[in-house]
């Protein structure tokens, strides 16, 4: 049945093919899909956070970006570390993806409406706003200014692992009553401060797998515009089966236009274009997919570290698909020679290409279904060792 429908697919798929090989304009088709691909990979999404100093932003700004604070690429924190200037962080993996350190509002003698010009407000995509568990005038002050732009908003109340921590010494401790008590406290302050109703976050930048870190990235995904969202989609560490589900999602649409752009390679008539085009593309496509997934060095250290687990304890739960900085030429070719779909397809594709218009159209057609096929084999190895990576620190 699964033939039946890959057959299928591929045959729609090469009839757009057969067309623009008819009318010539190969070039212009490939040139398309790899122009959409790369704006994709390249849109910029910008994320500004502020707060007042002590609140434990320029640790949520690290945290955010899936990076340490004592990481050569991590905004400074600790004592006399006060972010005077707003600056921009890059995501690690996706740097189109720029987390921005504001300073607060309390660094600065003006009133919030200055303040939202001197840091140039417009132009961000979403602001959060890191609070403790004190609601204070700047607060308040920055969040009637919000309110009254209309910008999109998040309030975030950081170091709820310290709140949790000095509340376990109470008898009558329990972890969800504080939780819920603490939420309310914060969102009826919110409300009567500052005039506004909206959630408050509670999370810990040292323990980003728990409380509401997970939902928070979630949520802001979700209300992005539907060009962006998938963006920050992408980026974000795999805290629950509904996240990998929604990069899987993203991943086979991927798929799908890369298998496209190897279709138009292959029926170029030109004596080993397809094989270049397609190792070249594979290899950074299967690097793309660990790096969407987690599975890299960095992305490793930094859960071994937030979860106390050993980053070889974590390296052990992936059996099936190598780390980012694994792949490369050989690795592509080797899996490739153990797919009988590959080495069938080339053999036959070898003979055709003395035949210039069926050689041409067999290889955009072989192409296709060897790309489609080996990537979207390769995604469900990494979906299956992300999953197990993720039981193991759940543990």
């Amino acid at each position: 049945m699964g033939n039946l429908v890959l057959k299928d697919f591929v045959r729609r798929e090469f009839e757009d093919l057969k067309s623009n090989l008819n009318k010539g304009n190969i070039p212009k088709v490939a040139s398309e899909y790899q122009n959409h691909l790369n704006y994709m990979q390249n849109l910029p999404l910008n994320i500004a956070v502020t707060g007042d100093a002590g609140t434990g932003k320029s640790s949520f700004v690290n945290a955010f970006r899936g990076v340490s604070d004592d990481d050569k690429e991590a905004a400074e924190v600790g004592p006399g570390k006060e972010t005077m200037e707003p600056k921009a962080y890059p995501h690690p993996s996706f740097p189109n993806i720029k987390i921005w350190d504001l300073p607060g509002i309390g660094t600065h003698k003006v009133k919030a409406a200055k303040y939202l010009k001197n840091v140039q407000f417009e132009r961000y995509d979403v602001f959060i706003m890191v609070i403790s568990d004190r609601f204070t005038e700047n607060d308040v002050l920055l969040a009637k200014e919000i309110q009254r732009m209309r910008k999109k908003f998040y309030y975030v109340c950081s170091k709820i692992d310290i709140t949790i921590n000095n509340e376990m010494r109470k008898k009558d401790f329990n972890v969800e009553n504080t939780l819920a008590s603490m939420r309310q406290y914060c969102e009826s302050r919110l409300k009567e401060a500052a005039k506004v109703s909206s959630r408050v976050f509670l999370v810990s930048s040292r323990e980003v797998y728990k409380y509401d870190f997970p939902l928070l990235q979630e949520t802001i995904a979700f209300e992005l515009p539907d060009h962006k969202k998938d963006i920050l989609t992408l980026s974000v560490h795999i805290f629950s089966e509904k996240n990998l589900m929604w990069k899987k999602e993203l991943m086979k649409s991927y798929i799908k236009k890369l298998a496209l752009i190897s279709c138009v390679c292959g029926a170029m008539p030109v004596p080993g274009l397809s094989m270049s085009c397609d190792v070249a593309m594979l290899i950074d496509a299967l690097r793309y997919f660990c790096r969407v997934f987690g599975l890299d060095d960095r992305s490793l250290r930094f859960l071994a570290l937030q979860t106390g687990k050993e980053f070889e304890v974590l390296r052990s739960a992936i059996k099936k698909t190598p780390l980012a900085n694994a792949i490369s030429a050989n690795l592509v070719f080797s899996l490739l020679m153990k797919s009988s779909l590959w080495v069938t397809v080339s053999l036959v594709e070898m003979v055709l290409d003395i035949i210039p218009l069926i050689g041409s159209l067999f290889g955009g057609a072989s192409s296709y279904v060897v790309t489609y096929h080996f990537l979207n084999s390769f995604l469900e190895d990494v979906m299956e060792d992300a999953r197990n990576v993720r039981a193991k620190f759940l543990q």
